[in-house]
């Protein structure tokens, strides 16, 4: 059987009564959403890259870094996500995907958020780089140190 998209089950979703949500799940809710951690992993192997090289390109403290790639690091802060994902030279879908399972994403209209899709769309993935863009506007650098969580 195939599974269905996200809009079909939206769709089967309107229809669904409380007494019902145990019926659905079991048969329409049938993947489970991968971890940040195996979510980075699948695409640090797909794109060929090494993981020690993407800390280093990320500005995270290593330990940080891989206890978040280890799965070691359940809730990692949004920003060293965002870090993590110019280090690994994610698209903007790429990266909203991997902020979308720590259960946030960039907003286009928060000032902050637009400035780094705007990063993502130019292909700027120095996390240097990318915190001078924001200090020009005014708004909060990506936190990347281990001394804020």
């Amino acid at each position: 059987m195939d599974s269905k998209n996200t809009e079909e089950i939206n769709e089967i979703i309107k229809t669904v009564r409380t007494k019902e949500i145990s019926d659905f799940l079991q048969k329409e809710i049938t993947e489970r959403l991968p971890s940040i951690s195996e979510f980075f992993s699948d695409y640090i192997q797909k794109h060929n890259l090494v993981a020690a090289q993407v800390i280093k390109v990320s500005g995270l403290s290593p330990d940080y870094a891989y206890a978040i790639l280890n799965g070691n690091r359940k809730n990692p802060a949004r920003d060293r996500i965002i870090a993590l994902c110019l280090a690994m030279r994610m698209n903007l879908d790429e990266a909203q995907q991997a902020l979308k399972l720590c259960k946030t994403f960039l907003y286009a209209k928060d000032k902050r958020d637009a400035v780094i899709i705007v990063c993502f769309n130019q292909r700027i993935f120095d996390v240097n780089e990318v915190n001078l863009i924001l200090s020009d506007f005014g708004l909060k650098e990506l936190e990347v140190s281990k001394l804020q969580n």
